[in-house]
């Protein structure tokens, strides 16, 4: 740190020099994030709410007002009357909540949990810190877990098992209908994983997956605000059936006003949750509806031309996000970068991988194939 200060205008140019080597949202070009540009209201909702914590909410009240309407709203869009949660960082500590509350409402010493061989990264970090075993499920030829191998794979030590609804790396939506049964036969967690999906899947036309709290085994689910929810990161969610599951990760908080905390990070962004709170009041489940269906309407023509352009689509698109092989996939993705479209490279699949967001428009869907076309042609 320097000794003595710079002048405010001095600051702002350096940040304003910094800021233009980021990529923005609003070149269109940002192909390959489940975040995208927050809607106008959810900026000026944040900078408001932007010194209030809610890791000691009555000093906030009116922050952790707003976090509980979220909270609310958000269980009504899940299908339930019931459901107690908090707006939090993202899916990552979400996941980790859910995982958290499963191991700990049991005795096991040697606990394992079920996960599909297509679940997130952030499984494979809760499982080191919170020393769980995952037991990996195999996917079938559409790359949805395969619920006969997740029932295979549970043991007397199985403390949860995950089902996704919107893959990261595909879009697929695991049968967690089906993984409900499983986990009501075998009195096991099961957690839903919906980041990504929580946000569309509601909106799509019938007939559409079921994956909330509609089905009695359900115990969890993750949806993030920040990703199609268009709020300001950090806003994650974390969703359990009733408030009871509460008791099992309930931490005491000895100085602050408030005695207990349910959250694993403690100070947390009331600005976070106003700004979730601001677009759900704003655009309502109308609004919402027709982003989503602007977006699948661009997935699907990206998708037809993408198979136009001689490349293979590894599965047909549920959600907004495309994967795809060229003759050399790799060096497409590449290719791709090089002309300015930022895609990602799924090694595992061997996939080029698109997330058609919000800030992604039919003209730039456009623009993509073209440059697609011509790069296929080489």
């Amino acid at each position: 740190m320097r000794r003595k200060g710079l002048s405010s205008k001095h600051v702002f140019e350096e940040l304003t020099k910094v800021y233009a080597l980021d990529n923005h949202y609003d070149s269109g070009r940002i192909l390959c994030s489940m975040c995208t540009k927050p809607h106008p209201l959810a900026e000026k909702a944040y900078r408001m709410f932007f010194e209030s914590n809610l890791g000691d909410s009555r000093l906030f009240s009116g922050s952790a007002q707003l976090e509980r309407d979220t909270v609310n709203q958000l269980a009504t869009l899940l299908q339930s009357k019931n459901a107690a949660g908090f707006i939090v960082s993202g899916g990552t500590e979400a996941n980790l909540m859910a995982l958290l509350a499963a191991r700990n409402m049991t005795k096991n010493t040697h606990p394992e949990v079920v996960i599909p061989e297509s679940a997130h990264f952030s499984f494979t970090k809760i499982c080191s810190l919170m020393n769980l075993k995952p037991v990996y499920a195999k996917l079938d030829c559409a790359f949805r877990v395969v619920t006969s191998e997740v029932e295979g794979c549970i043991s007397k030590n199985t403390v949860a098992i995950v089902g996704t609804a919107g893959t990261a790396e595909l879009g697929v939506v695991d049968p967690i209908d089906e993984l409900s049964k499983i986990a009501l036969k075998h009195r096991v967690f099961l957690h839903v994983d919906a980041a990504f999906g929580g946000l569309v899947i509601p909106f799509l036309p019938e007939p559409k997956p079921i994956f909330d709290f509609s089905l009695e085994g359900v115990k969890s689910i993750t949806v993030d605000p920040h990703k199609m929810g268009m709020a300001a990161i950090p806003a994650g969610g974390i969703f359990f059936r009733d408030g009871q599951t509460l008791d099992s990760i309930r931490t005491e908080t000895p100085y602050l006003t408030d005695k207990e905390q349910f959250t694993f990070i403690g100070t947390r962004s009331g600005a976070a949750a106003a700004s979730a709170w601001a677009v759900f009041n704003k655009l309502g489940t109308e609004g919402y509806r027709k982003i989503v269906v602007e977006c699948i309407e661009n997935t699907r023509m990206l998708a037809e031309g993408i198979k136009r352009a001689g490349c293979n689509l590894l599965v047909e698109p549920t959600l907004n996000i495309v994967a795809f092989k060229g003759h050399n996939t790799h060096g497409l993705a590449e290719k791709l970068w090089e002309r300015g479209w930022f895609v990602s490279y799924v090694p595992r699949y061997d996939c080029v991988r698109i997330v058609v967001m919000p800030h992604v428009k039919r003209i730039h869907v456009n623009a993509f194939l073209k440059d697609l076309v011509e790069i296929e042609k080489l």
